[in-house]
């Protein structure tokens, strides 16, 4: 999962460098990783979520 949020961030970053005017979709693409981060950690902290499972 933490592979996933470093894709997003460098798929973000890229096209900030690349494209200049899709810079609305690498800050949705941000967003989305921090989404991913909050998941996981809540997922992990309360047990009821993502149970056993080995992030």
């Amino acid at each position: 999962m933490e592979f996933l949020e470093f894709l997003l961030l460098f798929v973000a970053v890229m096209l900030i460098i690349m494209k200049p005017e899709k810079e609305k979709l690498a800050w949705w693409l941000t967003v989305g990783s921090w989404f991913v981060v909050v998941f996981m950690y809540v997922g992990h902290v309360s047990t009821a979520i993502l149970g056993s499972l080995n992030l």
